[in-house]
């Protein structure tokens, strides 16, 4: 009973750990806080490609060595190099350092990206309550994106007020709050399953992931294609926003909007489950994105934010019933590798698409890019939904609940 108990304090210390990680003070302005120090939109871009192509780079790595070596020892790590990063990011005022800084952001990003996941969901297998995974997720993401919005508040605040370099400084010790929080967690058991063992390489994940569970397959490929399109909405929104002549602090208001929007949606996703099935739900969300930036793409000023909003209401309900339903489909041992390959096809994908779209909107206009960001993203979702109806056995979709 004491071992249950202990293990139970996990689910605060990640929530905790996860708000920490989240109150991005600069998030608000950091696009802005580039281009202040000399940059254009596709050099933002650029770095962004950056952080993520070292995440893509580490992501399975890291994953496999959660699994293998322990969920908390990972985070903590994670934690540990994502400080050094901004530290390094708070110190930089040109395009390289800025370039260098992300990569270590990245790097440090892949030892956290899905093994915090992975050790709710373990934690959860061992206090027998998993199916209340879809619930705490998306809990644990809508305290996330609650944190980003009141950090929000503050960083336009403090960028208006002490300059935008003050909103990383200030960001540095909420991360140190974070590392605290790893360091508290507690390793939960990791269940074996018949048809895997403690051996499994990393190539036999990616065999079971890709070729051997179709609706795994698809499953990741879709997820990642959503989170693809809410990860380029947030590095696009701000120049929206500026371009539609509104100051830091109105943008630092806006962008604690948005993600108030993205914490209601995710605290309710689990209720919108209760009503619709996988077909209903995969289809809401790639609807969700294509009008979303389709609306973008013709629509001019603060009109505009109606699209972006629709976009984060999209991201709230997709991200975490989508994570659930990776989950559904992979075995304890080998679920933060499985996670982490869907953060790999995230950041491959953003990697090659974002440095296009940020050149099309300095050459030419930010509606265009958005009308072809519209055109991929429904073309992505369009093709995983197809394939998961082809590829389900008792069509069109069996429902998992």
């Amino acid at each position: 009973m004491p071992i249950t108990t202990s293990v139970e304090r996990n689910i605060t210390l990640l929530f905790a750990l996860k708000a920490a990680k989240w109150f991005m003070l600069f998030m608000p302005v950091i696009v802005l806080f580039f281009m202040d120090n000399g940059l254009s939109v596709e050099q933002v871009m650029w770095t962004q490609t950056a952080y993520s192509l070292s995440v893509a780079l580490f992501e399975m790595p890291s994953g496999y060595f959660s699994d293998k070596l322990g969920r908390r020892l990972t985070l903590i790590l994670g934690m540990l190099i994502t400080i050094m990063g901004y530290l390094v990011m708070s110190a930089s005022y040109s395009f390289w350092w800025f370039v260098g800084a992300e990569i270590l952001m990245g790097l440090g990003g892949s030892f956290i990206s899905g093994t915090d996941s992975a050790m709710l969901y373990d934690t959860l297998l061992q206090l027998k309550r998993e199916n209340t995974y879809l619930k705490l997720e998306g809990r644990m993401y809508s305290i996330a994106t609650f944190s980003e919005a009141v950090a929000a508040i503050f960083g336009g605040w403090i960028a208006a007020t002490f300059g935008m370099r003050m909103t990383v400084y200030a960001f540095i010790g909420c991360l140190v709050v974070g590392l605290v929080c790893a360091f508290r967690l507690i390793e939960p058991q990791v269940e074996k399953n018949q048809t895997t063992d403690n051996n499994t390489s990393i190539r036999d994940i990616l065999r079971f992931t890709f070729l051997q569970n179709k609706m795994l397959r698809w499953y990741i490929i879709l997820s990642a294609s959503i989170g693809t399109s809410t990860l380029t909405m947030a590095w696009f929104a701000q120049p929206y926003m500026q371009g539609a002549g509104l100051s830091l602090t109105t943008i630092g208001w806006l962008w604690s909007a948005l993600n108030l929007t993205v914490a209601v949606f995710a605290f309710g996703a689990y209720y919108v489950y209760r009503f619709l099935n996988k077909r209903q739900i995969v289809i809401l969300i790639v609807a969700g994105i294509v009008i979303g930036f389709g609306g973008l793409g013709w629509s001019y000023g603060t009109w505009g934010l109606i699209f972006i909003f629709l976009i984060y209401v999209v991201r709230g309900i997709a991200t975490p019933v989508l994570k659930d339903f990776v989950n559904e489909l992979t075995p304890s041992n080998m679920r933060a590798t499985v996670l982490s390959i869907r953060g790999f096809v995230i950041r491959i994908i953003f990697s090659s698409l974002a440095p296009f779209l940020g050149w099309i909107s300095d050459v030419y206009t930010l509606q265009q890019a958005f009308s072809l960001a519209a055109l991929v993203f429904g073309i992505l979702g369009s093709v995983s939904l197809l394939a998961l109806i082809i590829s389900s056995k008792t069509p069109p979709m069996p429902d998992a609940k």
